[in-house]
């Protein structure tokens, strides 16, 4: 069959709700490229629209589809893009009722009945669809019957091609400046799935995890060093470190087989210790994504962080003293929250002195704890247009609006990044151009972060 795979149409303003001009940040959707290595292996034809890092709008999306005349429409649905998809699917339907339109990814998964009920849709996929999308395309009537198809969790990773990115143009693809060491155009890859914390604000929180071979992964690698010359690697798993013994297992192959790799990741500060950081880095690690959220007990109990204070502060002296930078994820308006509570927070970013802190704003996003018991808490906005943790649809009980919220969260950028003390040691790390173009680029969005918020216009 011939198969169409559409991500939504999205800019990078909508996407940070401010405007950051153009310093990277479209990233290729892995999601539709592993689904498209199944459907490839079944020897179906077809064909990924990224329409994001095109820019390609409706009109694109539908001079494609009478183009390629697909059987098969299938598109990835956010939380954020939920109303752009639905739009998506009704003009398709309108002009090709026959083709048959299935609607998959984060949202489909968490309202599956909302998602059947209000946009033109044959088959709604829920979780992972890459592991059942095969037998669904081998016997669509059944499935069209169904409606809604439970995916359920792919259990042996090993089981998945690797992603089929000769689909998308990996030249387009550009990380944000903070993300990359080498160069903007580093390759993206997941060695795991599944998450067992309880972070309240976390869709993905109580899952399974589950993880690829260090076998599985080191071909992966050695593939796109092949076929793309790659020279870095960011890991998008949430906890690369759960395994330990994996993840020195890993450290001991890129070491042998790959030693000139780059390579970043996402973890929790309590899954490392001294001796996993000091293998890190000598396998070639230079930064890691740490959740750290926020810097008030009170605050991280509320989320079920399941982490103290004086655990961060321990690990990321580990981390700082193995030579690995850290980003900090910290967010503004959590459960529970007032001004001084976030200052607090600031306070703490400050404090801890990452390489770069990032201050997102508390999205209940559905399907989450917090989604169920927000009254509990403040107020929510349900247009999810923007839910994507940079405009204040959550307003906790101890602010007085969205514009205090909002001044606080410019607060924290402005506090954090223009301290002569942090602009001093960033310019005492410049050992190349390319350092100078990241830090410049990096200056681009926190000041982007500064300006004015699209939605609030504060």
């Amino acid at each position: 069959m011939k198969i169409l795979l559409i991500f939504p149409p999205q800019n990078l303003e909508a996407r940070y709700s401010h405007n950051m001009g153009n310093v990277g940040g479209f990233l290729p959707p892995l999601g539709l490229c592993y689904m498209a290595a199944v459907l490839e292996r079944e020897n179906h034809e077809v064909h990924i629209m990224d329409c994001p890092v095109n820019d390609y709008r409706i009109n694109h999306i539908m001079d494609e589809v009478r183009s390629f005349q697909p059987d098969i429409v299938g598109t990835a649905a956010i939380t954020s893009l939920a109303e752009v998809t639905k739009g998506i699917c009704a003009e398709i339907k309108k002009e090709f009722p026959n083709i048959t339109i299935m609607v998959g990814g984060p949202h489909a998964s968490i309202m599956p009945k909302e998602v059947l009920e209000t946009m033109a849709v044959d088959i709604v996929l829920v979780e992972e669809a890459d592991g059942k999308i095969a037998e669904i395309v081998a016997d669509l009537p059944k499935f069209k019957e169904m409606k809604i198809v439970h995916c359920g969790k792919v259990k042996d990773l090993n089981t998945l091609p690797y992603p089929a990115r000769h689909l998308v143009d990996m030249k387009k693809y550009t990380s944000l400046p903070n993300t990359y060491k080498t160069s903007p155009n580093v390759f993206q890859m997941v060695t795991s799935r599944g998450c067992p914390y309880t972070c309240t604000f976390c869709f993905d929180a109580k899952g399974t995890f589950r993880q690829r071979s260090v076998e599985n992964v080191i071909g992966e690698i050695k593939l796109l060093k092949k076929e793309y010359g790659i020279r870095e690697v960011a890991f998008w798993d949430d906890i690369m470190t759960l395994n330990k013994k994996w993840m020195h297992d890993f450290c001991d192959a890129v070491e042998k087989e790959v030693p000139d790799l780059v390579w970043s990741c996402y973890t929790r500060l309590n899954l490392v210790d001294k001796p996993l950081l000091l293998h890190m880095k000598k396998a070639g690690c230079w930064n890691i994504f740490f959740g750290i959220e926020a810097g008030d007990q009170e605050l991280l109990d509320n989320m079920k962080k399941l982490m103290t204070l004086d655990q961060m502060r321990q690990t990321v002296r580990w981390v700082q003293e193995a030579g690995i930078e850290i980003r900090g994820s910290f967010m503004i308006g959590l459960p529970g929250e007032t001004p001084e509570k976030a200052r607090k927070t600031i306070d703490f970013a400050i404090e801890l002195e990452p390489d770069y802190a990032q201050f997102s704003i508390t999205t209940p996003y559905p399907g989450t704890e917090l989604w169920n018991t927000y009254e509990k808490w403040g107020t929510l906005d349900k247009s999810f247009e923007d839910y994507h943790g940079w405009s204040p649809v959550f307003v906790p009980n101890g602010y007085k609006d969205r514009k205090e919220l909002m001044g606080i969260h410019k607060e924290a950028f402005r506090r954090f990044y223009m301290r002569p003390k942090y602009v001093a040691r960033r310019l005492s790390r410049i050992r190349s151009w390319n350092d100078i173009k990241r830090y410049m680029n990096g200056a681009r969005v926190v000041f982007g972060m500064l300006g004015r918020e699209k939605t609030t216009g504060y």
